[in-house]
C-alpha cells in the first residue's frame, strides 16, 4: 500500500504558531521571526502572527520591522493594553515623542496598572519639555513597581564636572590625547535631529554623540570633532550611582571618539 502524508493547513499554522511562541519564550528571536513570518506568509493578517513579529523586532531592537507589524496590527485588529504599550515603545525609539505619548495614554486607559504604560509616558512627556506632567507619571509608575520604577531624583544637583574630570583621567591612554582640549558638553537629552539624521533614527537613549564630520582625507586623530555631547538624562537613568555614572561617561567617550576616527581597536 502506498500513499502520501499530508498534513491539513489549520494544523500546519498551529505547530507553526507554537514553534514561533516557544522561540520567543526561550529568547530565540530570530527563529520567532522565521516562524511568525511564515505563518503570515499563508495568512498575512494572522492576528497572533504580528504580534510575534513585533516583540521579537522590539527585542532585537529593530525598530523599523517593529513599527510595520504593530501598524499593521492596528490597521487589522483591536489592539489589548499590552500591543499599544509596545507600539508606544516603538513609536519612542523611532523618535515619534507625540506618537509615542497617544499610543501610551490609550494603554493606560484600558489597563490603570500597566506600569510600564505610565513610565513610557512620562518619558515622552519629558522630551516633549512637560516635566510636572512627566513627573506625574513616573509617579504612578513607581506607586506600582517601585523596584524596578524607582523615582528618579533628577540630575541637576549632580557634578557633572568632577564626574568628566574622572572619566578622562580613566580613558586609555590615545583616547586621552584625542580628547586633550576637545570640547566635551552636557545637555539634557539628544536633539530630535540628530537623532534623525541616521536611518534608522538613533536611540533616543544614547549617552553621547559627536557633532561635525570625520574628513574625507587627512588624519581623524588631528582633524577632531566640533564638540561631543553628553546627555545627563540618560547617563543618570537608571542608575543615579556616581560611580556607575563615571564608568558610563567614560565609555560614552571611547565610543564616540572610536567611532570618529573609524576604528575598532586601540593602537598600542
Amino acid at each position: 500500500m502506498s500513499g502520501t502524508w499530508t498534513v491539513e493547513p489549520g494544523t500546519l499554522l498551529a505547530l507553526r504558531l507554537g514553534e514561533a511562541e516557544k522561540a520567543l519564550m526561550t529568547g530565540e528571536l530570530d527563529r520567532t521571526l522565521i516562524e511568525a513570518e511564515e505563518l503570515l506568509d499563508e495568512d498575512p493578517s494572522h492576528k497572533k502572527a504580528l504580534e510575534l513579529v513585533s516583540q521579537a523586532a522590539l527585542g532585537m531592537g529593530d525598530i523599523v520591522m517593529a513599527l510595520e507589524a504593530l501598524n499593521r496590527f492596528i490597521e487589522l485588529h483591536t489592539p489589548d493594553a499590552r500591543m499599544l504599550h509596545a507600539l508606544a515603545v516603538a513609536r519612542f525609539q523611532s523618535v515619534d515623542y507625540p506618537g509615542a505619548l497617544v499610543a501610551a495614554e490609550q494603554a493606560t486607559t484600558l489597563d490603570r496598572t500597566l506600569t510600564a504604560a505610565w513610565y513610557y509616558q512620562g518619558l515622552a512627556l519629558e522630551r516633549l519639555g512637560r516635566l510636572e506632567d512627566a513627573s506625574a507619571c513616573f509617579s504612578k509608575a513607581s506607586a506600582l513597581d517601585p523596584e524596578n520604577f524607582p523615582i528618579h531624583p533628577g540630575w541637576s544637583q549632580l557634578d557633572w564636572s568632577a564626574m568628566l574630570e574622572d572619566a578622562i583621567d580613566r580613558l586609555p591612554q590615545p583616547i586621552q590625547v584625542f580628547c586633550d582640549g576637545l570640547d566635551i558638553r552636557f545637555v539634557d537629552f539628544p536633539a530630535i535631529e540628530d537623532l534623525l539624521e541616521s536611518y534608522p533614527p538613533l536611540s533616543p537613549f544614547t549617552d553621547a554623540l559627536y557633532r561635525g564630520t570625520p574628513p574625507p582625507e587627512g588624519d581623524p586623530w588631528v582633524s577632531r570633532p566640533e564638540y561631543i555631547n553628553l546627555f545627563k538624562g540618560n547617563l543618570s537613568r537608571p542608575s543615579q550611582d556616581i560611580e556607575a555614572i563615571t564608568k558610563r561617561i567614560s565609555e560614552a567617550v571611547i565610543h564616540e571618539s572610536m567611532h570618529w576616527l573609524g576604528i575598532a581597536d586601540l593602537p598600542t
